[in-house]
């Protein structure tokens, strides 16, 4: 099983909210299933995303702030919280040093922006106009960044106020973050 397949199985068992199907319909028509998952950092190949959002899903499934929300709320946090990355990258490019010490072209990614919005509230905006989000799960999907979000960053205390109105936030982030240094390692970054 490829993991678009594995991908739409898990969203068609799990989630059956109202929207789900247009929800599932519309990424079939975006670059999802191919994007990369970052320009550099983890997931930058072809289909890294996908990987990376069943690489969440797998260690949501097993995080213990977790427990309590339902089978459904964990797939559509985990599966679609990066939404904001669907057409956000193009190929390019990029100059690098070989192991000869070499300048060499190489394929890789940049970001192409089309709707500036920020991370987390860009996936819950994309979600929403098919689906309906629970607050538990908008906030998770909105700080899943935790303190890497500018916004934290910045002073915002919204982050430190998500986490005490649910554990999904940490949840999340926690699952989010462990994938990707699963997927840094793998990788060799």
């Amino acid at each position: 099983m490829t993991n678009k397949e594995r991908f739409k199985a898990i969203f068609e068992t799990q989630i059956n909210r109202e929207g789900a199907t247009e929800l599932l319909a519309w990424l079939e028509t975006t670059d999802f299933f191919t994007a990369p998952a970052s320009t550099k950092h983890h997931g930058a190949y072809t289909g890294g995303l996908v990987d990376h959002s069943l690489n969440v899903y797998d260690r949501l499934l097993i995080n213990p702030y977790a427990v309590g929300h339902g089978q459904e709320s964990r797939a559509i946090v985990a599966l679609l919280h990066d939404l904001c990355k669907v057409e956000y990258y193009s190929p390019t490019t990029k100059r690098k040093k070989n192991e000869q010490g070499q300048w060499e072209d190489v394929p890789g990614w940049e970001v192409k922006e089309r709707l500036p919005m920020g991370h987390g509230e860009k996936s819950v905006y994309l979600i929403m106009q098919h689906m309906k989000l629970t607050d538990d799960e908008a906030l998770a999907i909105r700080w899943h960044m935790g303190a890497y979000d500018d916004a934290f960053r910045g002073g915002s205390y919204a982050l430190n106020n998500a986490m005490k109105k649910t554990p999904l936030v940490l949840a999340l982030h926690t699952a989010d973050m462990m994938a990707t240094q699963d997927e840094q390692r793998r990788e060799g970054l």
